[in-house]
């Protein structure tokens, strides 16, 4: 799985200023900024491999047989992404091989992917229980108490993995995340300097103390530490992108387009790396080449949000209505209280012929304007219902 929890994210000033006015170029988004995402966190809670194996729990071959069968049930459902269905048949599992941490773990997991992480948490114990020495489910279960707002449990959990298991960068990088969640910067320095004592060669600690410096806006020190990093490890793509960011939140687009050549040519399938050179280009005015990246880069990560703001506006220039459908509904889904979303969600339903919900959206990216104080944004969504003839 690829990490994440280092790089810096394109996140911020997505969709301020993106509405699209029918028959007038939108206008240019606003350049990326030092907001993080999840930086220094360790990763999210991988699936566990859902394979029939030989009950060591003295299950008899007719119990074996119905466990494996609905281990089968279960792995359809996850395919399908039914997670309710999935979590019911591993439960059922779990009644007849109680002594298998791995069917609490993976209930965990599902339970992970529904946002239930006070059901997570209850299961990673129960996985614990069985097998305390398994660290992916100590990590699971820091993972869903810091998602759960439990930010003292889930750095108990972390500092437990340590206590036997020192040198383990990822409980590290858990901790200083959490640090930095409490704006406690001298506290997370002290983690991460640490950290690259026992791993200097550790592309993951350099993304974090970058990511630090980034976040107290201290760009040349980011810089110093991202390059640190780069010596080491040159071919880390991740690193790349995060030197790309600094330069973009400077402006500085030859220099970040310099840092996100190289990051693909040692990662072509770098999703962010693609992103932004195709955000590099649309700035510098060469919309068919910043189409190709940007399309590229949601074809490679569907859930990058900023790309499909930006896709979606280049869309709707081409008139292809039914892709930027898809691509604003993903904004509209991550970001549901931006009222420019809705708006260019309307415009490209109306592209496509769906008058109802266009102007349904319309009419929620007003009240979202007027709730957010915005009375001209709000006047022009109205005017452009008006123009298409709903009667309020």
């Amino acid at each position: 799985m690829k990490r994440s929890h280092a790089a810096i994210a394109l996140l911020s000033g997505l969709m301020g200023s993106w509405a699209v006015v029918p028959n007038v170029q939108a206008a240019a988004p606003a350049p990326p900024s030092s907001a993080l995402n999840e930086f220094g966190q360790a990763p999210e809670p991988v699936p566990p491999l859902w394979v029939a194996q030989n009950s060591s729990n003295g299950l008899s071959a007719a119990q074996q047989e119905q466990v494996d069968d609905l281990l089968r049930q279960g792995q359809t459902k996850v395919s399908a992404r039914d997670y309710a269905g999935a979590i019911a048949a591993y439960q059922q599992a779990a009644a007849i091989d109680s002594q298998n941490p791995r069917l609490f773990s993976g209930i965990g997991y599902l339970y992970v992917q529904q946002g239930n992480y006070g059901e997570a948490i209850n299961a990673y114990r129960r996985a614990i229980a069985l097998d305390g020495g398994n660290l992916a489910f100590r990590y699971g279960l820091a993972h869903s108490q810091y998602k759960n707002d439990q930010l003292d449990d889930a750095l108990a959990t972390y500092r437990e993995i340590l206590s036997t298991n020192p040198r383990e960068v990822n409980a590290h990088l858990g901790i200083g995340g959490i640090q930095i969640e409490r704006s406690d910067y001298d506290g997370a320095l002290a983690t991460y300097q640490s950290l690259a004592r026992i791993a200097p060669n550790n592309a993951q600690v350099y993304e974090a103390l970058g990511s630090l410096y980034i976040q107290q806006e201290n760009y040349d020190q980011a810089l110093t530490y991202l390059n640190q990093g780069l010596r080491a490890n040159p071919n880390d793509g991740d690193l790349h992108v995060s030197v790309a960011n600094i330069y973009l939140m400077q402006e500085n687009y030859a220099e970040a387009a310099k840092s996100l050549r190289e990051a693909l040519r040692v990662e072509p399938q770098n999703a962010n790396a693609q992103h932004q050179m195709g955000y590099i280009l649309y700035q510098q005015g060469d919309r068919e080449a910043a189409f190709d990246y940007l399309l590229r880069a949601v074809r490679l990560n569907d859930d990058l949000v900023a790309a499909h703001a930006l896709l979606g506006e280049l869309l709707l220039e081409r008139e292809q209505y039914l892709q930027a459908v898809l691509s604003y509904r993903k904004v509209v889904d991550a970001l549901p209280d931006d009222p420019a979303a809705f708006y260019n969600l309307g415009l490209a339903l109306h592209g496509q012929g769906l008058e109802a919900q266009a102007l349904s959206n319309l009419e929620l990216a007003a009240i979202l304007y007027s709730r957010q104080g915005d009375p001209e944004g709000a006047a022009r969504a109205r005017e452009l219902m008006d123009f298409w003839g709903y009667q309020r």
